[in-house]
């Protein structure tokens, strides 16, 4: 049986000791070598409860999902009430393997090219296990980048991040505008959104959304999206998997008017993404170029990344069978 390292999914071919590759280590953690008293979180997920702040009333899943701020000592991760160096969220009764789960598909979401968060799975001391994100905004001690999520850039206030009269379309054209109108924002921001319908996240929500400049930068211009950090499928989630998406894709859904194929199908298909990428300033060839791209990837990536993945074994087939069922969406004919 093939051992594969928490962080990359890459078999581990170090000490059977190690739960990590060298590389891992070093870009994660910041090891040169595994600790002989090994990497995890102290304590369990039960006295993670209480230390542990839940953000939102739970109407998503992220509203549910318990996180904290930690850093490490020789691979011995403990909470700290400031400049936490890591992201820590464990997996919870209501919402089981989800660590395990946002872990695969920021993995597969980095196969396919998308940026991401370094992020990896650390066990508790009985060994269930966390996900762990480093974050991207602290340059060194006393640096940090300036972000700012697409719920402040667009001036809707934080209990409005998913509400009902958003749409992608409109907050791309926003955040474009953020940039200076930068023409890579617009890319970048459609193949998220293409990306969470792909993999079933109906959880990308304006908050979901970060944008950065460089510290020292007198302009108020954003240069381009952060790395992805917040990204899993609900497919496994019943009760939360009610959705395609967070926000309507296009602005003229916000008045009811959907495209053909979507009043002929009763779902997204690709005349739907081919009208987003074309409202936001694409032609319609590169359009359908990006799509296919993505979805060519998807399909090369998803079932190896999800074999390989610490999920469980009915996840991994729910999560798997919503990818493959949303492809074969987005292969419909536009009607």
């Amino acid at each position: 049986m093939t051992d594969y390292c928490k962080g990359t999914l890459t078999p581990i071919t170090a000490a059977k000791s190690s739960e990590y590759t060298t590389k891992c280590l070093k870009n994660i953690f910041g090891l040169n070598s595994y600790p002989k008293s090994g990497i995890y979180i102290k304590g369990t997920n039960d006295t993670f409860e209480k230390y542990a702040i839940d953000f939102t009333n739970g109407n998503s899943i992220s509203g549910v999902q318990r996180k904290l701020l930690m850093n490490h000592e020789n691979g011995s991760f403990h909470p700290v009430n400031h400049n936490g160096k890591y992201i820590v969220k464990p997996s919870s009764k209501r919402l089981p393997h989800i660590a395990e789960n946002e872990h695969a598909i920021m993995l597969l979401a980095k196969a396919i090219g998308l940026i991401v968060a370094d992020c990896a799975l650390v066990p508790f001391e009985d060994g269930e296990l966390a996900y762990v994100t480093k974050r991207f905004d602290i340059i060194d001690d006393n640096t940090r980048l300036f972000i700012e999520d697409a719920a402040s850039l667009c001036e809707v206030h934080p209990k409005h991040k998913g509400d009902d009269s958003l749409s992608y379309e409109n907050t791309l054209i926003t955040l474009f505008q953020a940039s200076g109108n930068n023409q890579l924002v617009l890319l970048n921001g459609f193949r998220q959104i293409l990306f969470a319908y792909i993999v079933g996240n109906n959880d990308l929500h304006l908050k979901n959304f970060s944008m950065y400049r460089e510290p020292n930068i007198l302009s108020n211009i954003m240069k381009d999206f952060t790395p992805i950090y917040d990204i899993l499928s609900v497919a496994p989630y019943k009760e939360y998997d009610n959705e395609p998406l967070t926000l309507s894709l296009l602005s003229s859904e916000l008045n009811g008017e959907f495209s053909s194929s979507h009043d002929q199908y009763g779902y997204y298909t690709l005349h739907d993404f081919v009208l987003l990428g074309v409202n936001i300033g694409f032609t319609t060839q590169a359009t359908k170029a990006y799509i296919n791209k993505m979805i060519k990837a998807v399909a090369k990536h998803a079932p190896v990344i999800l074999s390989k993945s610490f999920c469980s074994e009915d996840h991994k087939t729910l999560i798997l069978s919503r990818i493959e069922d949303r492809l074969e969406c987005l292969g419909r004919p536009i009607l």
